[in-house]
């Protein structure tokens, strides 16, 4: 019997501090019930209660406070009962507050641990952790500003301490945007649901900076696509994965409303393109960074039935690039002489959506003078690729996409590259091994013969032990081309963003920090799902696609005109203006001279290496 009683006590010990509570807040009622009945039996008149009532609450006082045994008279037996019952208050209230203590210190301690779930709707839920957690953090406080209580929910397998922690010291101010850490396991369901995904507007997964980051990805698709009640319900989610061929498991795993990019082809796109045409990824930067002029979809009623080029000069502080059909359609650049429905959207690019603002009526065509422009000839390209990483491949196949016949690709690298002739379908392609940080096969290289130069960070998990390499091979170029310019144009790759200063000392007319633009990507594909399939037309070899062109191609140099001359004067050629590039402002960090949506009222005198940029040719893109 007595082996029972202390198993069954053992089992009420092992269920933790609330059981505990419940126990002794029951032996106290008991100890008080017992107390009133000896006072209400025993009690001398002086001491004896009034009723049961007053016995059971004189009882609970006695209880909570042992002392009162020294104000007790009576015969001998009520004194020894009031003795004993003294001594068990005493122990009950020795061992009440230790348990609460213990309970208190045991739920500060599961605060601190990040294990309580978060109670929000409307959130940005962020599962797993890597260096750009910070540049995904800082994008979405900035698409935050004009949102009243917003709020950032993290979910990582790391301390909460130390995520905060971090996020305060390198994300930068954080403009009334609440950030709630939590920790777990972002491929657990159980952990996922902690973050409320299916009450959030958004949800962005993040691969983790391991040996092969695709699958903890894919596994917190799945992780999030159990939390949903429905299929087609719930908030979109947005994802990058490394290996393209991994690209249709994650968007199965994700489901319809889920969003995934590739990183291979995002970056050696974006290289092939920066290479081509220097002052491009500054461009995408702008679009991409929510601190900028970034792409949105604004419904305006009263402009149905206008013609596409009337709606051109529709807006105040805005550029029209599209239209969106009610069927989810997006028109990129259509002919001028389509009509706006009632329920379609316009596509623009403007500062802010509160900067989305129509002119009191449209104002006439101007009267534009055209410049003769040479018809632009095609000619063969050389580029001399150094360095080596997973995105080679498709970077070699992009330039055959974008190169006329008969150009030459060179690579050089430590390693074997994952390329050889047969990779470079219309090229001459050659590969070399060598270390490209050293200065004497540099020079044996001759750079200076080649039309563009690109510079690609090593893979690595270490991503300042890959860029050392990669500022070495910089500056040696730099020192190569001695105090002048280079002749051709250099494109560099970084891992880490806090490389970038001292990459810029090199002079590169391009750099692209890879992870950096991807997290850019997925904060604003998180805001607006519909810009990832215009991102991908912009990014793609062929359709619409964004070009600078010499700005004497449009409006006389060295002449004062405004922009709204300028976007009409390309319109004529059937392409669209949306910025220009100063070349006397190129080395001025962060854009490089490069402006969009610019005043279309200011007199600006173009001088010849100024650059317009252009949206050309036209596109269909169909709905998701």
């Amino acid at each position: 019997m007595l082996q029972r009683f202390r198993y069954r006590i053992d089992n009420l010990m092992g269920r933790g501090a609330p059981a505990l509570f419940l126990l002794l807040a029951a032996l106290c009622c008991l100890f008080a019930v017992l107390n009133g009945l000896l006072l209400l039996l025993f009690a001398p008149d002086g001491l004896r209660p009034e009723g049961a009532r007053s016995s059971v609450w004189a009882g609970f006082l006695r209880v909570l406070s042992p002392a009162r045994l020294a104000a007790d008279r009576g015969p001998a037996p009520f004194l020894a009962a009031s003795v004993v019952m003294a001594f068990g208050g005493i122990m009950l209230m020795s061992t009440l507050v230790p348990v609460i203590s213990a309970g208190l210190q045991n739920q500060i301690a599961r605060l601190h641990a990040g294990r309580s779930p978060v109670v929000e709707s409307g959130h940005t839920v962020v599962l797993g952790w890597s260096s750009q957690v910070h540049v995904v953090v800082a994008e979405l406080v900035e698409a935050n500003r004009s949102r009243g209580r917003a709020c950032i929910a993290i979910l990582a397998d790391r301390d909460r301490t130390e995520m905060e922690a971090e996020i305060r010291e390198r994300a930068g101010p954080l403009a009334g945007t609440r950030i709630v850490c939590r920790t777990g396991n972002p491929a657990d369901p159980r952990d996922v649901a902690l973050v409320r995904p299916q009450q959030a507007r958004a949800v962005i997964v993040l691969a983790a900076e391991e040996e092969r980051p695709d699958f903890g990805v894919i596994k917190s698709l799945l992780a999030v696509a159990r939390t949903r009640p429905e299929p087609d319900s719930g908030p979109f989610v947005v994802a990058g994965v490394e290996d393209e061929q991994n690209l249709g498991a994650a968007r199965l795993a994700g489901g319809p409303r889920c969003r995934v990019v590739s990183t291979q082809g995002f970056i050696a796109r974006l290289m092939v393109q920066s290479s081509l045409q220097s002052g491009l990824s500054s461009v995408y930067t702008e679009l991409l960074d929510f601190a900028g002029h970034e792409i949105y979809m604004s419904h305006q009623p009263s402009l149905a039935g206008r013609r596409f080029d009337d709606v051109l000069r529709a807006f105040r502080a805005s550029t029209v690039i599209g239209l969106m059909r009610r069927d989810g359609r997006i028109l990129m650049n259509p002919p001028g002489d389509t009509l706006l429905g009632a329920a379609d959207r316009i596509v623009l690019i403007s500062e802010d959506d509160s900067t989305i603002a129509l002119l009191p009526e449209v104002p006439a065509l101007p009267d534009v003078p055209l410049p003769s422009a040479a018809p632009a000839v095609r000619r063969a390209r050389s580029v001399l690729v150094l360095g080596s990483n997973r995105h080679l491949a498709d970077i070699v196949g992009q330039l055959g996409a974008h190169l006329p016949a008969g150009s030459r690709v060179h690579v050089v690298a430590d390693v074997q590259p994952p390329v050889d002739e047969e990779h470079g379908t219309g090229l001459d392609l050659s590969v070399q091994r060598a270390d490209v940080t050293r200065r004497p096969v540099l020079e044996g290289l001759s750079p200076e013969k080649y039309d563009h130069v690109m510079v690609l960070c090593p893979d690595g998990h270490d991503p300042r032990g890959a860029d050392a390499g990669t500022l070495t091979t910089l500056l040696n170029l730099r020192d190569l081309a001695g105090e002048g310019s280079p002749e051709y144009t250099l494109v560099t790759e970084m891992a880490d963003d806090r490389n970038r200063v001292l990459a810029q000392a090199a002079g590169p007319d391009d750099l692209i920090v890879s992870g950096n633009l991807l997290s850019l990507r997925l904060s604003q594909i998180s805001e607006n799902p519909h810009l990832d399939r215009i991102f991908d037309e912009l990014f793609a070899p062929s359709g619409c696609q964004i070009t600078l062109h010499p700005a004497a191609d449009y409006v006389p140099v060295h002449r004062p005109v405004s922009f709204g001359t300028v976007i009409e004067a390309v319109r004529c050629r059937g392409h669209l203006a949306i910025g220009h590039r100063l070349a006397h402002r190129t080395g001025e960090p962060p854009r490089h001279g490069v402006e969009l949506n610019p005043d279309r009222t200011v007199l600006l005198s173009y001088a010849p290496e100024d650059r317009i940029v252009l949206l050309t040719a036209a596109s269909v893109i169909p709905p998701a």
